[in-house]
């Protein structure tokens, strides 16, 4: 998790605290549909950053091979 920055983490927190309150003000079926999407975008987010390490480490080993 070298290239895991403090904007990332900043990022995410701010998404889903706007995603929250969003949904604080909404009810019922709504608010589990905007929660979820705050959700999904702060997952997508981190898988992002997994996959793109992921990669690169594919990448560097076929590199030295």
């Amino acid at each position: 998790m070298e290239d895991w920055r403090l904007r990332d983490t900043v990022g995410i927190l701010i998404v889903l605290g706007v995603t929250l309150s969003a949904a604080a003000t909404l009810e019922g079926l709504a608010q589990a549909l905007v929660i979820l999407v705050g959700v999904v975008i702060a997952l997508l987010w981190i898988g992002n950053f997994f996959l793109e390490g992921y990669t690169d480490t594919l990448e560097s080993g076929s590199a030295n091979s």
